[in-house]
């Protein structure tokens, strides 16, 4: 599993993007191409990891693990 779905600089750039609003340089257009293309399967992804704590949450609250 990968800890993270942004680079630093991707993450910077998306960031000075949203707030000023800024032009749709190259790195802008490669994350807006990427999130369509995989946006759904991330959310589904990040859905099944929360399922999982919260049956694990669960099994320790029950005295199993």
């Amino acid at each position: 599993m990968f800890e993270r779905i942004l680079t630093d600089l991707e993450r910077k750039k998306l960031k000075a993007y949203i707030k000023a609003d800024g032009a749709k340089e190259g790195v802008i257009r490669g994350l807006v191409s990427r999130a369509r293309r995989h946006l759904p399967l991330l959310k589904a992804d990040l859905g099944l990891l929360e399922q999982l704590m919260e049956r694990y949450k669960g099994a320790e609250q029950e005295g199993r693990e």
